[in-house]
């Protein structure tokens, strides 16, 4: 562990090396982060997430050891465990990709629109607004469990979760991209060319580099070595 009292979790180590990128600044060189990019954040947290639950998905145990919840981590376990099956359940059908999943459940329950009742220029309009540092720091404070609920969803569904990612990145779900990029949520204009493998191996790299720096004693047990 690094000499930080408390250990920043896995979310917030993520943010932190995004937040440079994700920043832009007003005509009067005021910096602001756009609510879009925050809900893009969110997506891509959930998903990096569930590629490592499934990863890690015998080994729930390990990785909810590197929260500071030691006294209650079966609550802690289990409230996340509910978080995720709560998601699906609101969700009402079978994911096709992460993209759309998370985008339309974090609509409902942290802006507390329905994708389905908003024209894609309501939408873009929501995307744009422009967050102060303080409201960014707030958003970004929400966003950091997708990371944590993500993993739970990965241990909980597995064969769902290697499904969405298949979706996405090798059978290309044409329509879910199309839709992505009409309400301004993805902005390249053709689909990544990344296998699954390759996610996966993405993840497991930003995995290792935290917890080498924070909980070196896990990289055996946690497979990272």
């Amino acid at each position: 562990m690094s000499d930080r009292e408390l250990p920043i979790n896995f979310g917030q180590f993520l943010i932190i090396g995004m937040l440079p990128k994700l920043r832009e600044k007003g005509i009067f060189g005021k910096p602001f982060i756009r609510l879009g990019t925050v809900c893009t954040l969110s997506g891509w947290l959930y998903e990096t997430g569930a590629i490592l639950g499934r990863f890690w998905k015998d080994k729930i145990h390990l990785v909810f050891s590197m929260f500071e919840v030691e006294d209650k981590r079966e609550e802690f376990t289990e409230y996340w465990r509910d978080q995720a099956r709560n998601r699906l359940e609101k969700y009402g059908e079978q994911p096709r990709t992460f993209t759309i999943f998370v985008l339309q459940t974090d609509l409902d329950i942290l802006v507390g629109k329905k994708l389905e009742d908003l024209e894609p220029k309501d939408f873009v309009k929501i995307g744009e607004k422009k967050l102060s540092p303080n409201e960014a720091n707030r958003w970004l404070s929400l966003i950091e469990t997708s990371m944590i609920e993500g993993i739970m969803f990965g241990s909980l569904y597995p064969d769902l979760t290697h499904t969405m990612l298949v979706n996405k990145y090798e059978k290309i779900d044409v329509d879910s991209w199309k839709e992505a990029r009409k309400y301004g949520v993805t902005l390249s204009e053709k689909p990544p060319q990344i296998t699954v493998e390759d996610k996966e191996k993405e993840a497991v790299e930003m995995a290792r580099d935290y917890v080498m720096e924070y909980h070196p004693g896990l990289i055996a047990d946690l497979s990272l070595g």
